[in-house]
């Protein structure tokens, strides 16, 4: 038997007793953020606030369903956005720019996992639904971006420069290709890996 359930707390007081008594016994959370509603990142569930605690036996289905990066790939997200998060605290106190080059690209890969794998658009065909291997495509993509322009700020690529680099063809194929068209993932995929192999 699966059951859903809705929480309201009051005031978004996620303390609040029955909160706190329902994720005692509840195997996954999807926690809407309304700082993320109000940026217009939609769906707002945020991933800080959410969890799942069947990820070891998600991952061994993934596994018998042919995907056996799964688990691999949902750990770096988690960690990376973890990451950018801290990060993006302490660049609004300290500023971006006195970060070190490989810190705004923790940010940097952050800003793309949001944009190109966790936001949705219900009003776009291609966007309203996301098939399991779709998804796969899309995120393993942004990790292949997020490891190349790692490994240039590792070969003294600036930073400033990196972030120069037009991003958008990645993060606007969830919306412009098809629901099976992982080829289309590939190629927007290969032509910003070229565009930062010339800055090596």
């Amino acid at each position: 038997m699966t059951v859903v359930g809705a929480v309201s707390p009051p005031g978004g007081d996620l303390a609040e007793p029955v909160t706190t008594a329902t994720q005692r016994f509840v195997q996954a959370v999807w926690s809407l953020d309304r700082d993320l509603a109000y940026s217009r990142h939609y769906p707002a569930v945020s991933w800080t606030g959410s969890f799942a605690r069947q990820v070891d036996a998600i991952g061994a289905w993934q596994v018998d369903h042919g995907d056996a990066g799964w688990a691999e790939r949902r750990a770096r997200a988690a960690t990376l956005l973890a990451e950018a998060d801290r990060l993006a605290a302490l660049a609004e106190i300290i500023g971006t720019g006195t970060l070190p080059g490989h810190e705004r690209m923790v940010m940097l890969a952050g800003r793309l996992i949001r944009e190109a794998v966790l936001m949705q658009s219900a009003l776009n065909e291609n966007d309203a639904a996301c098939s399991p291997q779709r998804g796969a495509a899309l995120l393993q993509a942004v990790l292949d971006v997020a490891d190349a322009f790692l490994r240039l700020i590792e070969q003294g690529v600036p930073a400033t420069t990196v972030e120069q680099v037009d991003f958008g063809p990645l993060i606007r194929v969830r919306e412009e290709a098809g629901g099976a068209d992982n080829e289309a993932i590939r190629h927007r995929l290969d032509q910003v890996l070229h565009d930062l192999e010339v800055l090596a």
